[in-house]
């Protein structure tokens, strides 16, 4: 059942795009759709946590370090879902996919683990993907394009410090899903008020708006982040890690089937690269392990 949790958690992250774009090709604002992403989400999270009896008790210095997450939690996510205005969807999720090898980059320099083979390989072929999904040597690669390529890129370096910041924080005593829920409440916050200084928040106006919101949020965010911590429970975070993959591939799958959106070979390519580069740094350390058994055998 890991398996198939795993699978479940990263498709589920894939199809944000399913229901995001029509909410804004019907005329919801990107920070509106994320305000209403992390609102209902957080209220769904906190029912369920609830029927669960968790506690939702937490010191004022672990708020404080979750709001801070949240900000760049946040950030990634309206990063991620300006993109969607400017770039296939497909490559949008992929290229925000990119943020475990910026992880990687950032616990090098800042936690002092060391730099080898595989990182150098894992950011090579991470780089490699990139290019392949702005088109290669034949893409045009305007203004625009570059400006949407270097904030899907600070995206998923906000996602990276996101991810950090958790190892970072050492917040006892508080579980994975109760960290989750008050992400999603500071996000909704965030989210909302950057959505009314901005003057672009939106109510919804109609039925079918209010359900593309609603599994946008249960499915996203809710679905995702149970079955993630589900998957991990029972195969472990590096298994886990590397079939998260499916995310990209779904969100690809989504754009090509259900919004007509360009399939090429260097789109393949570039998909499977950042894939390689993700799954080589999940299985650096068993890689490194392996080589060093054989090598003194």
């Amino acid at each position: 059942m890991g398996f198939f949790y795993s699978i479940l958690s990263s498709a589920a992250f894939g199809l944000i795009p399913l229901f995001t774009l029509p909410l804004m090709h019907g005329g919801v604002s990107g920070p509106s759709a994320l305000f209403y992403r992390f609102a209902i989400a957080t209220v769904v999270l906190g029912i369920v946590l609830a029927v669960r009896g968790e506690r939702f008790s937490a010191r004022g210095i672990d708020l404080c370090k979750l709001a801070g997450m949240s900000s760049m939690y946040t950030m990634a996510a309206l990063l991620f879902f300006w993109g969607f205005k400017h770039m296939p969807s497909g490559v949008v999720a992929t290229l925000q996919f990119t943020y475990p090898v910026m992880v990687m980059l950032i616990m090098i320099v800042f936690y002092h683990e060391r730099f080898s083979w595989i990182t150098a390989l894992s950011i090579l072929l991470a780089i490699a993907g990139v290019y392949l999904l702005c088109g290669g040597s034949d893409g045009d690669m305007g203004g625009a394009s570059l400006l949407a390529v270097a904030l899907l890129l600070l995206s998923a370096l906000c996602n990276a410090v996101y991810i950090t910041t958790i190892y970072a924080a050492r917040i006892p005593n508080m579980s994975g899903l109760v960290m989750t829920f008050y992400v999603l409440a500071f996000g909704a916050v965030i989210s909302g008020a950057n959505a009314l200084l901005s003057d672009s928040f939106q109510p919804l106006h109609s039925w079918w708006e209010l359900l593309l919101a609603t599994l946008l949020a249960v499915v996203t965010a809710v679905i995702s982040n149970l079955t993630l911590i589900l998957a991990v429970q029972r195969i472990g975070s590096t298994l886990t890690s590397i079939l998260g993959v499916m995310e990209p591939v779904t969100a690809v799958v989504v754009g090509i089937l259900v919004f007509s959106e360009p399939f090429s070979m260097s789109l393949v390519a570039g998909v499977a690269f950042i894939a390689a580069s993700v799954v080589l740094v999940m299985l650096g350390k068993q890689i490194t392990a392996f080589f060093q058994r054989h090598k003194h055998a």
